[in-house]
């Protein structure tokens, strides 16, 4: 059998979660100011500072190093030599779930990381041994599910043959692929075989099949790492559906309104989808993603909407505000099917709306010129007077309130409001 040549790491270190919250310790004692541009990869012989900086830990300055340079590989921490330590955009995603207390959700992301890492690393017969571009040699996932035998397995001796190979430490690797194997989730060890547990089975199948594009430079692959839903990633429409999966079962969306007001993972997929496309509604037309998959896109346009107008009803003289107090109200809506510039989840179909507000602007009773200044229908007195007429009839001719990126609703979903909606 061929051979991964997977020399991956030597001792002291290892996937385990506790070696990754020992990195935690590390990173957050990086951020002092003491430390800041702090060589931590430097020469340990009489460097004071490198022992107090590996002491917080309770470790050794040489096994410090070990595990923060075993983290960088695994794509929890940004490459570099100085302090302070930086996470990746995964890396970050853990760290934010675990500070919040949400272990699960943390866990499958720690999961999900060690699986893109031992996807796309590449192991070679070369001096540097493997590579972060899977150009440049074996991809170790897919060279193992290609192997596997018709139970969707494979022994620990054969495992041993494919990760060892000719490689410098013959006979001490397999330990480590194996428990990178089982951290990831991937795969259960029975009997002395490793079997795949199913998990990940449309990115799995993606690997399997994957060949690597010669236009990604190493370049792009670091990029990929960092933030695996980015536009260059071969792998970012299966990735982008686990973090939906994990949003929803863990009802992230739920522990925002009860007051933490993070929300990593939503912000994630939000974020790269305003970086990439920032005027598309990039699953809106997809038919692969069923119902709860767009429950969960709609939840992440509500979250972004409010943001954008910092949780205050957009209405000039309304004073409602505060997450919990407000909606995000479509302006050409989520049910009307797609005619001209995608709607559903547009950044610029959007209005953040109280209650109040909210209802009035579905039913028609106001609306928005081209330029964005309040509007109401002659159907309006016949609602009875309240403060909400006040509130609205005292905003005529006013500009809704600025976002905070100082963007406005796009002219075309206002005119299909005021044309199918706004009460004449």
């Amino acid at each position: 059998m061929a051979s991964i040549n997977g020399d991956w790491f030597h001792s002291r270190s290892s996937s385990n979660l506790d070696e990754l919250l020992t990195v935690r310790t590390l990173v957050l004692e990086s951020q002092k100011l003491e430390y800041i541009g702090f060589g931590w990869s430097g020469g340990r012989h009489s460097n004071q500072k490198m022992y107090q900086f590996a002491a917080v830990a309770n470790i050794k300055p040489s096994t410090m190093q070990t595990k923060i340079r075993a983290m960088v590989r695994y794509g929890f921490i940004r490459d570099g030599n100085t302090c302070p330590l930086i996470w990746t955009r995964m890396g970050s995603l853990w760290n934010d779930l675990y500070s919040v207390g949400n272990l699960t959700a943390a866990r499958q992301i720690y999961e999900l990381t060690l699986t893109i890492s031992l996807a796309i690393y590449s192991f070679n017969d070369t001096q540097a041994q493997f590579s972060n571009n899977p150009a440049n040699g074996d991809m170790p996932l897919r060279f193992l599910f290609n192997n596997l035998d018709n139970n969707n397995a494979i022994s620990l001796q054969a495992l041993k043959a494919l990760v060892d190979g000719n490689t410098t430490r013959v006979g001490t690797n397999t330990s480590y692929w194996e428990r990178d194997l089982i951290n990831s989730g991937l795969f259960q060890k029975e009997n002395g075989n490793l079997f795949y547990t199913g998990k990940y089975t449309a990115f799995v199948n993606e690997i399997r099949n994957f060949v690597p594009s010669p236009l990604l430079t190493d370049a792009d692959w670091n990029a990929i790492r960092e933030n695996p839903l980015i536009e260059i990633s071969p792998f970012r429409n299966s990735i982008r559906e686990i973090f939906e999966g994990i949003t929803q079962e863990q009802n992230i969306e739920e522990q925002i309104t009860d007051g933490i007001f993070t929300a990593p993972i939503i912000d994630v997929i939000s974020e790269q989808e305003e970086i990439a496309i920032p005027e598309v509604d990039i699953l809106s037309n997809d038919l692969r993603f069923a119902n709860s998959t767009r429950r969960v896109r709609n939840a992440t346009w509500s979250i972004r909407i409010k943001k954008k107008y910092n949780n205050t009803c957009s209405v000039p003289n309304c004073d409602v505000t505060g997450h919990i107090f407000v909606e995000a109200a479509h302006i050409k809506p989520d049910n009307v099917a797609e005619k001209g510039t995608p709607h559903r989840a547009h950044i610029l179909n959007g209005l953040c709306l109280c209650r109040h507000c909210h209802i009035a602007f579905d039913k028609g009773y106001f609306s928005l010129t081209d330029d964005h200044r309040i509007i109401t229908s002659t159907k309006f007195s016949d609602i009875a007077d309240q403060n909400l007429k006040t509130v609205i009839l005292s905003s005529v001719n006013s500009t809704i309130k600025n976002r905070v990126d100082n963007r406005f609703p796009l002219p075309e979903f206002i005119q299909y409001h005021r044309a199918n909606k706004f009460k004449n």
